[in-house]
C-alpha cells in the first residue's frame, strides 16, 4: 500500500514538473488555444442560447426570462467584434489574451448566478455547470483555476445566503462545493493530457526549426524569432543586430572538402551558443552566414565583447592542422526601433566594412533614432564640431539637412541609414592619418552606395592623387574659395 501510495506521488510530482515546464514552453500557444476556444464557445453559446430559449417557452412550466437572460445577448453582442479582432490578429498574446477570455467567462458566470438566484424555490443549477465546464474550455494553471473558482464559490455563497431560504441555501451550497471539487479534477487530468501533447508539439516543432548541421535555428524560424520580439518590445527597449562571415569558406571547402567544410560550421554553431546569452535568438542566415540577435541590448562595448572572444575562440581550431579560420563581423546596436529587414541591412553594411578592412574584423557602431530629414541630406565628416561644421556650411543648409560626423564608422553607419536619402558626401582627407579615407573607399566600392558622390577636401597638393586614387568624385584643397565649393557641390549632388 505504502509503495502504491509513493509511486503514485512520484508520477504525480512528474506531471507537476510537466505542466510547469508546458506553460514555461508553450505560454503563447496556449493563449493562441485559449482565443481559438473562446471564438468556438461564443458561436456555440449563442446558438444553443436562441435554442434553449425558444425550448423553454414550450416545455418548461413557469419559465421567464431573468435579468441573466438579458445580461447574456450583450455580452455576446460584444464578443462577435472582439473576436472578429482576434481572429485578424493572429499575434495576440500574454496578459492581453488572458484579460479578453477571462472577462467573457466572468460576464457568463455572473448571468448564470443573476438566472439562478432569479428563482428563489429552485435548486441551483446553471452555476455547477459552469464550474465543471470551465476547466475544459480554458487553460490556466491548476492554482489559478481554484482562485477563480474559489471566487465565483464565495460570490454566489454570499448572495444565495442573502436571497434564499435556509434549506435551498444549504442545498446549493452542496451542489456548488460539489462542483467544484469535482471541476478540479477534471482540470488536473486535462492539464497532464494537455502537457504531453503541448510539449510534444513543441519538441516537433523545435526540431523543424533547428538547422541539423549547426544546431541553431534555421532561417525562417531566426526571422520568425526576431520579428516576435520587436512586436512586443517596448519603444525604449534597445537590441543588437550580429552577422558573422566565415572568411574565404570557399577555399576552405576546396582544401579540406565538405566534410571538413561542415565540421567548421557545426563547431562555430556551437562556439554562438555557448558564447551568447540563453536570450539571444540565433541562427543560420544561409551558407556561411550566421546572425544573432539580441534583446535588451545597449552596451556597444559589450556586443564587440563578445564578438571579438568568439574571434579569438575560433582561431585555436584546427581540422586536421588546418587552421586557424577566422570570421568577419559586422554589428549594430539600434537604438531607433528599426524593423528586422533595417537591421540586417545596416549590420550586413558593417560587415562589408570588416571585409574590406581586412578580414578577421568587427566592424560595430550605434544607429539611433531616424532624424525626419526634411531636405536632401548631406554627410559631412570633419575634425570640426557639429556646431562648427553647421557655421561652415551655413549657405549649403538651405539646401541639405547637413550631418556632420568626426570618424570613419560615423560616416559610414550614416550612409548606411540614410542612403535613400543623401545626396552627397563631403570628406576632409588627412594625407598623414589617412582619416576620411576608409569611408571614401567604402562608398565607392559598396554597389549600393558607389552612386552617391563624394567630395574629398584636403591640405596639400600631395594629397590629391591619393583621394582621386581612393574614388573620390572630385577633390578641393581647403583654401578654395566659398564659391567654388558651392557651385561643385551643386553639380555633384544635383540639387
Amino acid at each position: 500500500m505504502i509503495s502504491l501510495l509513493w509511486n503514485y506521488i512520484k508520477i504525480n510530482n512528474a506531471e507537476l514538473r510537466e505542466i510547469k515546464e508546458y506553460f514555461d514552453k508553450c505560454s503563447d500557444e496556449i493563449d493562441k488555444s485559449n482565443l481559438f476556444m473562446l471564438r468556438r464557445v461564443c458561436m456555440y453559446t449563442s446558438l444553443v442560447f436562441l435554442g434553449m430559449m425558444a425550448l423553454s417557452y414550450i416545455i418548461v412550466p413557469g419559465f421567464r426570462i431573468t435579468p441573466g437572460h438579458i445580461m447574456i445577448i450583450p455580452v455576446l453582442g460584444i464578443y462577435l467584434v472582439i473576436n472578429s479582432y482576434t481572429r485578424r490578429k493572429s499575434n495576440i498574446t500574454g496578459i492581453k489574451a488572458k484579460v479578453i477570455c477571462l472577462v467573457y467567462y466572468t460576464l457568463m458566470c455572473a448571468a448564470f448566478i443573476i438566472m439562478d438566484l432569479a428563482y428563489s424555490e429552485r435548486p441551483v443549477l446553471w452555476v455547477p455547470l459552469a464550474l465543471m465546464v470551465f476547466p475544459v474550455l480554458y487553460i490556466d494553471r491548476l492554482q489559478l483555476y481554484g482562485v477563480e473558482e474559489t471566487i465565483a464559490v464565495c460570490v454566489y455563497g454570499f448572495i444565495s445566503y442573502q436571497e434564499k431560504g435556509y434549506v435551498y441555501f444549504i442545498w446549493d451550497m452542496y451542489m456548488v462545493i460539489a462542483a467544484y471539487v469535482v471541476s478540479m479534477i477534471i482540470g488536473r487530468i486535462i492539464l497532464g493530457v494537455r502537457s504531453k501533447e503541448g510539449l510534444a508539439l513543441e519538441e516537433v516543432r523545435r526540431f523543424s526549426q533547428v538547422d541539423k548541421l549547426t544546431n541553431v535555428l534555421n532561417k525562417g524560424a531566426l526571422i520568425a524569432e526576431i520579428e516576435s520580439y520587436l512586436k512586443r518590445r517596448s519603444d525604449d527597449s534597445y537590441c543588437a543586430m550580429c552577422i558573422f562571415d566565415v572568411d574565404d569558406f570557399k577555399q576552405v571547402n576546396d582544401g579540406i572538402g565538405h566534410t571538413g567544410g561542415d565540421a567548421l560550421l557545426e563547431h562555430i554553431g556551437e562556439l554562438l551558443l555557448q558564447n551568447f546569452r540563453p536570450t539571444d535568438i540565433i541562427g543560420r542566415f544561409g551558407g556561411d552566414e550566421f546572425v544573432v540577435f539580441m534583446p535588451n541590448m545597449k552596451e556597444l562595448s559589450l556586443v564587440e565583447f563578445r564578438c571579438r572572444s568568439l574571434q579569438m575562440m575560433l582561431e585555436s581550431y584546427r581540422i586536421e592542422d588546418n587552421g586557424p579560420f577566422t570570421l568577419s563581423i559586422g554589428a549594430i546596436v539600434d537604438k531607433g526601433d528599426h524593423c528586422w529587414e533595417d537591421m540586417l541591412r545596416m549590420a550586413d553594411d558593417a560587415l562589408y566594412k570588416s571585409k574590406m578592412s581586412g578580414k578577421n574584423r568587427c566592424s560595430a557602431w550605434v544607429v539611433r533614432k531616424d532624424i525626419k530629414l526634411t531636405k536632401p541630406g548631406l554627410v559631412f565628416l570633419t575634425t570640426l564640431d557639429e556646431e562648427n561644421a553647421q557655421v561652415l556650411f551655413a549657405e549649403e543648409s538651405e539646401r541639405f539637412d547637413i550631418l556632420a560626423c568626426n570618424d570613419n564608422d560615423e560616416a559610414i553607419g550614416y550612409v548606411s541609414q540614410y542612403h535613400n536619402e543623401i545626396k552627397m558626401v563631403v570628406i576632409e582627407l588627412n594625407n598623414e592619418s589617412l582619416k576620411g579615407s576608409l569611408a571614401i573607399r567604402y562608398i565607392k566600392e559598396r554597389e549600393i552606395f558607389s552612386s552617391i558622390p563624394v567630395l574629398a577636401v584636403v591640405d596639400t597638393d600631395e594629397a590629391i592623387p591619393l583621394a582621386k586614387e581612393l574614388g573620390a568624385d572630385r577633390v578641393l584643397k581647403t583654401e578654395t574659395p566659398n564659391e567654388i565649393f558651392a557651385i561643385t557641390i551643386k553639380e555633384l549632388s544635383g540639387v
